[in-house]
């Protein structure tokens, strides 16, 4: 009787091994998988399976893989103060200013300190830092990043909030530069920024899109705004709705790149009014979201109403990150949109934060992580996309 010889694991073939890790949506499940032997991290590295799933991230930096999986905590992610709206990038603040870092990749690039702003109006290239210094070190505070987003090698902008004078304003740098130039906008407060095909595009309080022309001073390199410019008027003229009974109606907007095309995408939140802390403060509870997505038709210079995403597309928002990913059915069902519930309207002590995704087919909502929940504060949960 012949002698039957034992097998192992590395002894399946790459393109069987291969098939297998499609099949493992998670990004922590395919680093274990790449990890059991050479001929599986061979498999690995070919690439040719669908990109994983979105983590969620949590201030504390801890990470959870979707589809649901155990938590584990990302080292390279902690202390971090923000998210970028592209790419994986961080924000950290360190002693002479802040720095963005890819955790995958521990690629760091730095960008100016909040405090280090040159007011620009549109159209002048020089900036007035003396009137800067009386704006801001007049109040004492500085400004908040609201959004950070990488555009290409050469641009980084942001969306700066003034909560005092309750106005906002774009501010653009390059990578490595000593301060950043903060533009003076004679418009409704810009709540997000996207960089689409090549041009950066702010959204204002009243759903109105604008295109922001960038220029380049030939001499430092310094990019500047010279020109904002309406494309597409608003879908609705106010983001908070009052109804009897202690309900409060509360728009949350956001711009997201799906397949070329430029989503805005309107959440309605159910706000019910709990009572008054002991310091007066109102405490609202959400109790159902609803969402509305429209595609920027630039040639009818329109939002035009978007009733599905597609079967194998979802979109993960919140506010410092959006992304549209290509799903396969064998990983979860497409034409959903997840998001966390509270997304920084509320930082109330008593409040928590969860995950929840809605479905675009019939408007019902779920959790796909219900064990996982966060308290709000300064520092945001946000997705990483390995």
């Amino acid at each position: 009787m012949a002698e039957t010889t034992g097998s192992s694991w590395s002894d399946i073939p790459v393109e069987l091994a291969g098939l297998v890790l499609g099949r493992l949506p998670a990004h922590v499940d395919r680093v274990r998988f790449a990890a059991v032997c050479p001929q599986w991290r061979a498999a690995a590295r070919q690439g040719n399976v669908p990109p994983p799933m979105p983590m969620l991230l949590l201030p504390d930096a801890t990470v959870y893989s979707l589809p649901g999986s155990e938590p584990f905590h990302f080292s390279a992610c902690t202390g971090y103060t923000g998210a970028c709206g592209t790419g994986n990038w961080l924000v950290f603040s360190g002693e002479d200013g802040c720095f963005l870092r890819d955790p995958f990749t521990n690629e760091t690039v730095t960008v100016p300190a909040l405090s280090r702003v040159r007011l620009q109006r549109v159209g002048d290239e020089s900036g007035d830092k003396a009137e800067y210094e009386r704006f801001v070190v007049g109040e004492g505070k500085l400004p908040d990043a609201h959004k950070i987003i990488f555009c290409s090698p050469h641009l980084i902008a942001a969306i700066f909030n003034y909560r005092s004078q309750l106005i906002t304003r774009i501010a653009v740098c390059q990578p490595g530069a000593s301060s950043w130039w903060s533009v003076l906008v004679n418009a409704p407060q810009f709540v997000d920024i996207v960089f689409h095909q090549g041009k950066l595009y702010g959204l204002n309080c009243i759903d109105t899109l604008f295109a922001v022309d960038i220029s380049v001073d030939h001499s430092t390199g310094d990019p500047w705004v010279s020109q904002i410019q309406q494309v597409i008027s608003g879908v609705h003229t106010c983001h908070t709705i009052f109804l009897p009974d202690g309900v409060l109606i509360l728009r949350v907007d956001y711009l997201v790149e799906s397949r070329g095309a430029l989503l805005f995408v309107c959440r309605e939140i159910d706000l019910r009014l709990k009572g008054r802390n002991r310091d007066k403060i109102e405490v609202l509870e959400a109790e159902r979201s609803r969402f509305e997505v429209y595609d920027a038709n630039f040639g009818q210079s329109q939002w035009a109403r978007v009733r599905t995403l597609g079967d194998d597309q979802v979109l993960f928002l919140c506010r410092r990150f959006c992304r549209s990913v290509n799903i396969s059915h064998n990983e979860m069902s497409g034409d959903r949109i997840f998001f966390m519930d509270n997304d920084g309207y509320s930082k109330e002590a008593s409040s928590t934060c969860s995950v929840y995704d809605y479905d675009m087919r019939d408007g019902k909502m779920s959790t796909p992580l219900p064990m996982v929940s966060w308290k709000p504060g300064t520092v945001f949960a946000t997705w990483l996309l390995p």
